[in-house]
């Protein structure tokens, strides 16, 4: 008797995400297109970790052991600089993982977890694959029709209505894409709603405003994460923290995978922590970069009038086109110059995201978007 074929099926939720959702297009804008290359699509930082001669930093040894389950190194120094206990830290690889782990610890098939859109694509995708329910917020956008600038914001009214019928909220400050910054008199209003409130600060670094973790001591409903992919230049290494009650962290700690953070990611973000100088300087150096390139972008627009600019706190600027064809126009034109930026789809199809890179580099981008003024 000939045995019937049959393929070992994912779980409901799994099922249910694959039908639902399409990451063809965030996976291809991942794709790196060559070493000739100039990628300002991802929001790495376009430094170096501010090191010396790694070989004489860190010995071979540390490949060969499993790392400290706790990271209590790296929290006791992260420790002392937010000016927290430890017992209020737990480290990640990244703070995607931690991201995940919180969204797995906390939610079930009946919790809703609202945010806004447009925001970091990852947040959805981690509620779905975690079977939970997710909604989302518009942002209203307005345009200056006099000064080129768009901006996004958020109606106080609607969300905290919504807010008062879901479960759990999670909110990107500075946003990605477009790098506003939530004032934190609004998160105080969210937060008195006794709901689960995660804040994602993988951007905060770069931001003329506070951090929220002025907070955590006040709110047990807050979670803070953190990242070190941006400000400290170690997106390749995947390191990351929350900041939250210590009844939440004993929770997440409980939960983690035992050896989550790998000890090459532990010692050289612990090397970073006690240089902290440098990095700052580097964050400095992009936040003065930022100013330079939005002034170069006005007086573009003041020439040419083809586009809006996202005023940013963090370290990208979103553009704003007429239309799709022309998004699309400009980001080929980038690619025949050999520069790769962030293309959308749906609701942001006539935007394009631009990381901040060097000085160079940001004078090369205001040079190939005047080349393709001219000539269209």
């Amino acid at each position: 008797m000939k045995r019937k074929n049959f393929i070992i099926q994912p779980s409901k939720a799994i099922q249910k995400y694959l039908t639902s959702m399409d990451t063809s297009l965030y996976l291809e804008e991942q794709n790196q297109g060559g070493s000739a290359f100039i990628y300002l699509n991802k929001n790495e930082n376009p430094f170096s970790p501010p090191l010396e001669d790694l070989s004489s930093l860190i010995s071979l040894d540390v490949l060969k052991n499993y790392p400290d389950p706790n990271s209590n190194e790296i929290l006791n120094r992260l420790s002392l600089i937010l000016e927290v206990p430890t017992s209020f830290l737990i480290a990640g690889s990244g703070s995607d993982e931690l991201l995940d782990l919180v969204i797995r610890t906390f939610a079930t098939s009946k919790t809703t977890i609202l945010s806004i859109s447009p925001t970091f694509s990852m947040y959805k995708f981690y509620a779905s694959i975690n079977n939970a329910k997710y909604v989302s917020v518009p942002l209203k956008l307005s345009v200056n029709e006099a000064s080129g600038q768009a901006e996004f914001n958020l109606n106080p009214e609607i969300f905290i209505k919504k807010a008062k019928m879901s479960d759990m909220i999670i909110l990107a400050r500075p946003n990605n894409p477009d790098g506003m910054a939530i004032d934190i008199e609004f998160i105080e209003k969210l937060l008195e709603l006794e709901k689960l409130i995660i804040i994602d600060e993988a951007y905060i670094d770069f931001s003329y405003k506070p951090s929220l973790i002025g907070l955590v001591k006040k709110y047990q409903n807050l979670i803070i994460s953190r990242s070190f992919s941006k400000s400290f230049s170690l997106a390749g290494l995947r390191l990351g923290y929350i900041i939250a009650n210590p009844s939440i962290i004993k929770i997440l700690m409980k939960v983690k995978s035992p050896f989550n953070v790998n000890n090459m990611a532990l010692q050289i973000g612990l090397i970073l922590l006690n240089n902290y100088d440098k990095v700052s300087a580097n964050i400095n150096k992009i936040k003065q970069i930022r100013e330079e390139f939005y002034k170069d972008l006005t007086n573009l627009w003041e020439k040419y009038k083809g586009f809006y600019c996202h005023p940013s706190e963090a370290n990208f600027t979103l553009l704003r086109f007429q239309s799709k064809e022309r998004s699309q126009s400009v980001y080929q034109f980038f690619l025949k110059n050999q520069i790769k930026v962030r293309k959308f789809d749906s609701e942001l199809s006539n935007c394009l995201r631009i990381s901040i890179g060097t000085r160079l580099q940001m004078k090369n981008v205001i040079k190939i978007l005047n080349l393709y003024f001219e000539v269209n």
